[in-house]
């Protein structure tokens, strides 16, 4: 019976070690998968207010019906003049920047948005000659730096997330 008695005293306060040892690797792995889904909330949210302002965009082209027109005029545009139903006319493009962060709701912080016209257009850089005619695309990309927990924990200061849509002018 002694035995027994000395064998159970010498395994005091393992469980107590195995926590200690197990701990921060189940925490971390708790981060990691919350800042996981973080990310991917994130990138859903910036594609999704790419999409929100690229139809902002091609609702809001050159046609003579159309209240408040956004983007590169077209020849014959006729372009209102700025009041509070219209604070933005044509040729601006801050309306659809506008949509596109309002929408970016996950985005984090520094949220910027590039959008250009024409087929083959990149950055904020219209193609030549295009307009918010019928039949023109419209690109929008919205980008943000995304600061998550276990990056931050080893040194790196956020990741940059992206979306973005191409759409075509139909109004």
């Amino acid at each position: 019976m002694p035995a027994l008695k000395r064998s159970r005293n010498g395994s005091r306060g393992q469980a107590l070690v195995e926590t200690a040892l197990i701990l921060p690797v189940f925490l971390a792995l708790l981060l990691g998968i919350v800042d996981m889904g973080r990310a991917v909330w994130a990138t859903t949210s910036l594609a999704s207010a790419a999409r929100e302002a690229a139809r902002f965009a091609i609702v809001h082209g050159g046609n003579a019906n159309t209240a408040c027109p956004v983007g590169p005029p077209g020849v014959n545009a006729v372009i209102p003049v700025a009041d509070s139903s219209c604070p933005y006319p044509s040729p601006s493009k801050q309306s659809i920047v506008d949509a596109a962060t309002a929408a970016a709701i996950a985005g984090g912080s520094n949220v910027t948005v590039t959008v250009c016209y024409g087929a083959g257009c990149s950055g904020n850089t219209d193609v030549a000659g295009a307009t918010n005619d019928r039949g023109t695309s419209i690109t929008v990309a919205v980008t943000s730096q995304v600061n998550l927990v276990v990056p931050a924990l080893l040194g790196r200061s956020g990741f940059n997330l992206s979306g973005s849509a191409t759409m075509v002018v139909n109004h």
